[in-house]
């Protein structure tokens, strides 16, 4: 009863193939990938992170290390924070920024050993 039951059910459209089920699985991590390259896909926030990748930092540190604007850095942080990359701890009068998702810190890790690490050559 269970095997025709089952033959039924696939026939039917009742559950998606197992192909099927992989498929969407992999497309919504590919998408979220995407999400993340994009992300990091500024040479400025690249430059940020890079910086965090050191340890956390503040505004003004960010600034002076990347040689950019408060109003530019703190545009790139923002947009940094809202997809969940760099987190924000208040102490005091001052805000530090750190890597937040394991991920990003994974990812970064590879790209400041190529690319931002002192004697990196950045050649890929």
């Amino acid at each position: 009863m269970s095997a025709s039951r089952d033959l039924a059910s696939d026939m039917a459209g009742d559950d998606p193939p197992a192909e099927e089920t992989a498929a969407s699985s992999l497309l919504a991590s590919a998408e979220e990938a995407a999400e993340l390259l994009r992300s990091i896909g500024s040479a400025h926030r690249l430059v940020i992170l890079c910086l965090l990748a050191e340890g956390p930092r503040t505004v003004s540190e960010i600034c002076a290390a990347a040689g950019i604007r408060q109003s530019l850095a703190s545009q790139h942080l923002s947009r940094l924070r809202l997809d969940g990359l760099v987190k924000a701890e208040r102490q005091g009068h001052f805000v530090n920024y750190s890597l937040a998702k394991p991920v990003a810190r994974e990812i970064i890790a590879i790209l400041y050993r190529h690319f931002c690490a002192p004697g990196a050559g950045g050649k890929a």
